[in-house]
């Protein structure tokens, strides 16, 4: 479990976060939504290990964040984070020496699935093609936590239906994936929880499934919801 406690961060005059706190639960698709600039992108960072917060505390199966559990944590960022005079072997390669949990045979898989070589430079790739890279090293690293930011961004149609059938097939009972995307309708019927955040704080929280079930709302039907105040 990932729990987020009444967590705060300021950009100079930005308030990011705003004493945020919410549980992401192990073995569930976690989807945090809302428009651009709530802070979306900061709480996967700060998740992550990646910015200091100001205040609170985000504890990653009781403990705080360490060294010594950054193998429980991907992060595949909305940027660009490759060493682009690499061929993808050779992020592989590099990957492999620092996450114990590297999995080559998944890695190589996912790429196959993209028509991916792996003697292909990054920097000669396409944007799709270095956003599928980043997903493939993000997923290889069998992290217990997966955390994706906008992770559609340059994928086709397509292929956004491929991954996603593959990331259910590799997330195992114990794994959770946590993501944000704006194609909420690509990830509707996959995601357990969602927590819809405005203006760095949490505004509303729900399971998908029960709210489809008990009051026949898709996810973007529940968004406007909470948005209108209705």
């Amino acid at each position: 479990m990932i729990e987020i406690k009444n967590v705060s961060k300021r950009y100079k005059k930005l308030q990011a976060l705003d004493d945020i706190s919410f549980t992401i639960e192990e073995g569930k698709i976690s989807c945090i939504l809302g428009v651009n600039g709530v802070g979306k992108s900061t709480i996967l960072k700060a998740i992550a290990g990646l910015i200091k917060i100001d205040s609170g505390e985000i504890l990653i199966d009781g403990q705080k964040i360490n060294h010594k559990i950054y193998n429980k944590v991907s992060f595949v960022p909305d940027v660009d984070n490759h060493f682009s005079h690499f061929t993808i072997k050779e992020s592989f390669e590099f990957m492999k020496e620092f996450y114990k949990n590297w999995s080559d045979e998944k890695a190589y898989e996912m790429l196959e699935m993209f028509n991916l070589k792996d003697n292909l430079h990054i920097s000669t790739l396409s944007k799709g093609n270095i956003a599928r890279v980043k997903i493939v090293i993000g997923f290889a690293q069998n992290a217990k936590y997966t955390l994706l930011d906008e992770p559609f961004s340059g994928i086709d149609i397509f292929k956004r239906e491929e991954f996603i059938g593959i990331m259910t097939k590799y997330l195992n009972e114990d794994q959770s994936i946590i993501i944000t995307t704006h194609e909420i309708s690509e990830i509707e019927m996959l995601v357990d929880d969602v927590v819809i955040i405005d203006n760095g704080k949490v505004i509303f929280k729900f399971n998908a499934e029960k709210t489809r079930e008990v009051e026949g709302k898709s996810i973007v039907d529940k968004m406007r919801e909470v948005y209108r105040g209705e």
